[in-house]
């Protein structure tokens, strides 16, 4: 009987180290995952911006990325596109007559997450688009959405 017990205990040991090796390793890569989405995050949505009417500027969505003209008057120095009031990308400038491509991929949250642009291949069901802005100069001006196809 006691020399089963102490063929338990030495089985036992290595099993026991090794879970707590896992254990551990598991933990650090889920720390390196959070520090990743760190580094893809972008800033908190400005609330307190002071918001400005919608320009006629044209917001489409096509699966996974979207395509907007610039049909007002306004050319646009370095600004943020927002979408929802949630995902932003920074963009160059923003002239008159100008029509950027932007893949929906590229537009990140706070916490570092993309938006879901669906496709194909796309395991989640994709974010709709309800709103788009643009920060300029210390104010957000909204965009027209005039389509969100992504079936």
């Amino acid at each position: 009987m006691t020399s089963m017990l102490n063929t338990t205990r030495l089985v036992s040991l290595p099993i026991c180290l090794a879970a707590m090796l896992l254990c551990g390793c598991g933990s650090s890569m889920l720390s390196g995952r959070t520090q990743a989405l760190d580094r893809n995050a972008s800033r908190p949505y400005p609330i307190e911006m002071e918001k400005q009417p919608s320009l006629p500027i044209h917001v489409q969505r096509n699966v996974t990325k979207i395509s907007m003209t610039n049909t007002s008057a306004r050319a646009f120095g370095a600004s943020t596109i927002w979408l929802n009031g949630r995902y932003s990308r920074e963009i160059e400038g923003f002239a008159v007559g100008q029509t950027l491509t932007l893949p929906l991929g590229e537009f990140t949250d706070e916490f570092g997450q993309h938006f879901r642009g669906g496709g194909f291949f796309a395991t989640e069901n994709p974010d709709p688009m309800v709103m788009a802005e643009i920060e300029t100069e210390g104010e957000i001006i909204g965009l027209v959405v005039v389509g969100d196809f992504y079936e």
